[in-house]
C-alpha cells in the first residue's frame, strides 16, 4: 500500500512514511493534527508496536473525535553535524504525504521542527503550538543538555533517563521519585535502548546549536505557546519570548509545573490546547 493512501486512511496503523519515518496514527476525525515528539525519540527502538496505538489513543483521548492524529518521528541513523534545519526539511517531505494544511503539536525539540515549519511552510501549517519548547534553550538549561550529550557519547542512557525523569516533574508529583530509582534498577533492563546510538547525541547538539529567533516572525500560523512556569529549558521568560515574536500568539503557562508540563499538568494542558485549537480562548486556570 502506498503511503498516500495508508495517511488516508481512518483507522489507528502504525507503520513507516517514506520508508523511514516511524509513526503511529489514531482517531477519526476530520481534522488533522501532527505531533512531533521530543529529543527522547531518538531513545526507542525504531518502530512501533502495535500497543502504541492503544496507548496514543488513549493518551489523546481529548483530541481523537476532532481530530486524525500522525505522532511522527524521526529516522534513525541521523547524519553527522545533523541540525533542526535537516529536520525541516525530512518533516516538509513527510507533510506532502498528508492531506494539508494540518495543525501541529511539537513537544521540546519538536516544538523547535514545527515553529521553522510553520515559519519555512506556512501553505502547510493552519495552527501551531508549541509546548515546553520556545525559540532556544535557555542559557541556564544548556548545561543540563551538554552533560546528556557527553552521556550519550559513552552510552550512559540510564542515566540520561533518570535525569530527565526528575527535570520533567516538579517536587509535588510521584513520578518525580519513583521513576529515577525504577529507571536505575529494572529500568536497566525494561527500558528500549536506542536503535542507533549517535542518534541521542546528535540530538541534543541540534537543540543545543539551535535559535529560531530570527524566524519568528515569518511564523504566519495562529500559534499557542503552552509550558511550565518552572521548566529548567523553556522558563516564562522563554515562553514569552517565543510568543512576542511571532505575530499572531498567545501564551499560556502552567504555574509550578517543569518541562514535562504536557503530562503532569495533563488535564490543564490539554484543556488549553484543546481550546485553542477550536478558536476559543483559554478556558482552564492553574
Amino acid at each position: 500500500m502506498a503511503t498516500g493512501e495508508l495517511a488516508m486512511m481512518t483507522e489507528p496503523a502504525t507503520g513507516h512514511l517514506l520508508g523511514s519515518f516511524p509513526y503511529v496514527r489514531v482517531g477519526n476525525g476530520p481534522r488533522r493534527l501532527v505531533v512531533i515528539p521530543g529529543f527522547g525519540d531518538s531513545m526507542f527502538g525504531g518502530s512501533y508496536p502495535p500497543a502504541a496505538r492503544v496507548f496514543l489513543g488513549s493518551y489523546f483521548h481529548r483530541f481523537t473525535d476532532e481530530y486524525t492524529i500522525h505522532l511522527i518521528s524521526r529516522p534513525r541513523k541521523l547524519p553527522d553535524n545533523y541540525a533542526i534545519d535537516d529536520a525541516t526539511e525530512q518533516y516538509g517531505q513527510i507533510l506532502d504525504e498528508i492531506s494539508t494544511p494540518v495543525d501541529i503539536l511539537g513537544i521540546s525539540m519538536g516544538g523547535f521542527i514545527a515553529q521553522e515549519l510553520a515559519a519555512r511552510y506556512p501553505e502547510l501549517v493552519e495552527q501551531l503550538v508549541v509546548t515546553s519548547s520556545g525559540t532556544r534553550v535557555v542559557d541556564s538549561g544548556r548545561p543540563t543538555v551538554e552533560r546528556w550529550k557527553a552521556y550519550a557519547e559513552k552510552h550512559r542512557w540510564f542515566q540520561i533517563r533518570s535525569e530527565l525523569a526528575t527535570d520533567l516533574y516538579s517536587g509535588s508529583d510521584w513520578r518525580r521519585y519513583l521513576f529515577p530509582s525504577t529507571i536505575q534498577t529494572a529500568g536497566r533492563f525494561v527500558f528500549p535502548r536506542p536503535a542507533v546510538p549517535t542518534d541521542v547525541s546528535r540530538s541534543l547538539d541540534a537543540i543545543l546549536k539551535y535559535d529560531g529567533t530570527s524566524t519568528l516572525e515569518d511564523v504566519e500560523a495562529d500559534t499557542f505557546v503552552i509550558g511550565g512556569s518552572n521548566d529548567l529549558f523553556f522558563p516564562d521568560t522563554i515562553l514569552q519570548e517565543t510568543a512576542d515574536g511571532i505575530p499572531s500568539a498567545t501564551v499560556f503557562s502552567i504555574q509550578g509545573a517543569k518541562h514535562g508540563a504536557f503530562d503532569e499538568r495533563k488535564r490543564l494542558h490539554d484543556g488549553n490546547v484543546k481550546a485553542f485549537l477550536n478558536g476559543h480562548q483559554t478556558v482552564s486556570a492553574n
